[in-house]
């Protein structure tokens, strides 16, 4: 069995807060597409190969401890980004906002089971797949949300690998949002096992695979996630990384997976040898957390974790935090909350930032006819998107999973980042009873 060592995910005493922030010139430098390539081959093989794995942290991703509060009502800002491989990449149009008020979900097709017109409306995130619901139909501000990476080695037996990640999620989204028990009773493992179900039951997804990190939060704080295989999640927490997932791997560039594998294929490996990766839902590791105001919890595929590590998505989040006024900086207590925060995760929360309020009637127009892609969580979710797609094309500057094959081949010299689809949800806890800025 191959020992994972030491991860390059995991974030060193360098990040545990951050002193100095830039805080002009951030918007015009996202706002900015950049075009992007193809570089580093596929590797072939007889059956699908998994994808890449991160490598083991040095400390164990836990529980966090409850709130000795009783009248805590947290609200949820959530937001969705992604880019598939060798796309360009657009901040705001490949930018979703999830409104409980107004949708039931985004990243996933509900009100038709026509599987060409789901394939149509499919955001532009390649063979990753993302969702956030709505916990039943009660009104209360429980939500679902998940990212799933589907796993790319099926496309040589001729199976899109986009298929399974995307029926994963829509069938997580169905599940929640027909949920009528309390929300509290749902738990993500749950979710996963009734998305896995669906997809094993479509006959249209005759094979496939993929990783996935699923979250519930609950109106209370409290937040569960499960993850299986290479997606992970970070919580950040006034410039701190507070917890990070750890990966699930079998070994380098074989992570935990979710699979179909097809009776012919398996008959094919007794014959002439060879196994499959079959991992199930109950292997999942599950972590609870109570979010507090202001934190900011990131899901994201390998996409991400593969070319930015812990400090590399800190820095980047807490710059963008501090700019828009959503933390301050204290000469003496460092970073704090600041007022206002709720404001800033509603529709047109950023509006007054990227169109002044001295605009001509034109620059309004155009402000109303984008408002949902405005808010912080929006704002925060692209930004690393564009962050990691810069880096994956990036053949000067090496990502951790080039220093990780490069422990493990040496000789190959694996150099820069690594090219692929990439997805984000990004979530923000705001109390309710936090004073607002008047």
């Amino acid at each position: 069995m191959i020992a994972l060592v030491s991860s390059g995910r995991a974030c060193s005493s360098a990040c545990s807060s951050l002193h100095t922030v830039v805080r002009d010139g951030f918007l015009a430098s996202l706002l900015a597409p950049r075009s992007s390539g193809l570089r580093h081959p596929s590797t072939s093989s007889s059956f699908p190969a998994p994808r890449s794995p991160r490598f083991t942290p040095r400390r164990p991703f836990h529980s966090t401890s409850p709130l000795n509060s009783t009248t805590t009502k947290v609200s949820y800002g959530v937001a969705a980004s992604s880019s598939g491989k060798g796309r360009r990449f657009y901040p705001i149009k490949n930018s979703y906002n999830f409104t409980p008020e107004e949708q039931e979900a985004i990243g996933v097709v509900t009100d038709t089971r026509d599987r060409l017109i789901q394939r149509r409306r499919r955001p532009d995130s390649g063979e990753d797949a993302f969702f956030a619901s709505r916990v039943g139909q009660n009104g209360t501000n429980a939500v679902a949300f998940a990212v799933a990476d589907g796993v790319g080695g099926w496309a040589e037996s001729k199976v899109d690998p986009a298929d399974f990640s995307h029926a994963l999620c829509g069938y997580m989204a169905e599940a929640a949002l027909s949920w009528d028990s309390p929300a509290e009773e749902l738990r993500p493992v749950n979710l996963l096992q009734a998305g896995y179900d669906g997809v094993v039951a479509d006959d249209k997804i005759p094979a496939g695979g993929s990783t996935a990190s699923v979250g519930v939060g609950l109106e209370d704080g409290r937040v569960e996630l499960a993850n299986l295989g290479d997606s992970g999640s970070v919580l950040l927490r006034l410039g701190a990384v507070h917890h990070y997932s750890i990966p699930q791997t079998h070994g380098f560039n074989t992570p935990y997976q979710l699979s179909i594998i097809p009776p012919q294929m398996r008959t094919q490996a007794s014959i002439f040898g060879g196994s499959f990766l079959e991992d199930f839902p109950r292997d999942a590791a599950v972590t609870n957390l109570q979010m507090q105001h202001g934190d900011v919890l990131i899901l994201a595929t390998d996409g991400v974790f593969d070319n930015l590590n812990n400090q590399d998505i800190l820095k980047h989040v807490t710059s963008r935090m501090i700019a828009t006024g959503a933390w301050t900086v204290d000469s003496d207590y460092g970073i704090q909350l600041a007022e206002g925060l709720k404001q800033l995760t509603q529709p047109e929360g950023l509006s007054s930032l990227i169109f002044p309020s001295q605009a001509g009637p034109e620059q309004s127009s155009l402000s109303r006819s984008r408002e949902h892609s405005h808010t912080l969580q929006s704002l925060i979710a692209a930004s690393i998107v564009g962050e990691a797609k810069l880096a994956s094309m990036d053949s000067r500057r090496d990502g951790p999973f080039a220093k990780e094959a490069q422990r493990y081949y040496p000789g190959d010299w694996y150099r820069g980042g690594k090219v692929d689809d990439i997805s984000v949800v990004v979530v923000v806890a705001v109390d309710e009873g936090y004073p607002a800025k008047i």
